[in-house]
């Protein structure tokens, strides 16, 4: 019986190709409804916030993807990661199953969002953007896009939620470290802040409020775009590394 913990694979045996899950669902999810007009949302629908090679990621049904070279070669500072056996949790539970997870708290920013971060950080630069935008809550998606960032010489804008700005201090360091700009939200930035403060000086913030500046800010200029940390189908597609 197998009663090992820890298993470790060699750096050569980083994944070369994401895996796409929608090319094995069932049947099609639903389409993206644009917001304004409830019809689905097309590829210039999202052009403005995003490079269209995230884009045609984002409604690819190929079964795999190809992980760029110079995105792999980021990967390796911290991946591969240990697969680790739950062996306690397995007899707590009095299972006969078999429980592994992955611990993703080495990548520089410490959690697993720098698998998206790097690669939507490249596509971007790729394609000639010299700034993105993002919200944030607590910091955890601000500082992995800053470090992607950095990586390829992006300027990352990062509007953080107000209250979580002023009490995860050293998460707005860690951003700005890695050459980024934080703000709290709402800020004075933006109209969708300026508006916020207007009404109330001394508002917290909400995660919704942070996307609202972060989107507006990207589609005011020429030369930004937007990333986001979770939700979408490219973002689920980078984490299968």
């Amino acid at each position: 019986m197998d009663k090992r913990t820890k298993f470790n694979l060699d750096e050569n045996e980083i994944p070369t190709r994401w895996y796409n899950v929608l090319a094995d669902l069932p049947e099609p999810m639903p389409p993206v409804l644009h917001p304004g007009t409830g019809k689905p949302i097309t590829p210039d629908d999202l052009a403005p916030l995003f490079p269209m090679k995230l884009i045609k990621q984002e409604v690819s049904t190929e079964r795999w993807i190809e992980i760029p070279e110079e995105v792999r070669d980021v990967y390796k500072l911290w991946r591969p990661t240990a697969l680790f056996r739950a062996h306690r949790l397995e007899k707590a539970l009095d299972t006969p199953a078999k429980i592994f997870y992955k611990y993703e708290g080495i990548s520089p920013p410490g959690s697993h969002k720098p698998n998206t971060a790097v690669a939507q950080a490249y596509y971007n630069k790729k394609e000639g953007m010299k700034r993105i935008t993002a919200e944030t809550g607590a910091g955890q998606w601000g500082s992995a896009l800053s470090f992607g960032g950095a990586c390829f010489g992006v300027e990352i804008k990062v509007y953080m939620v107000a209250i979580s700005y002023h009490q995860e201090p050293y998460r707005r360091v860690m951003m700005e470290v890695w050459g980024a700009k934080c703000v709290p939200s709402p800020s004075p930035d933006t109209k969708a802040g300026r508006d916020m403060l207007a009404k109330d000086p001394d508002c917290p913030g909400s995660l919704g409020l942070a996307i609202s500046e972060a989107a507006e800010d990207s589609v005011s200029r020429d030369d930004t775009h937007y990333a986001l940390g979770s939700v979408l189908n490219h973002v689920l597609l980078h984490q299968t590394v």
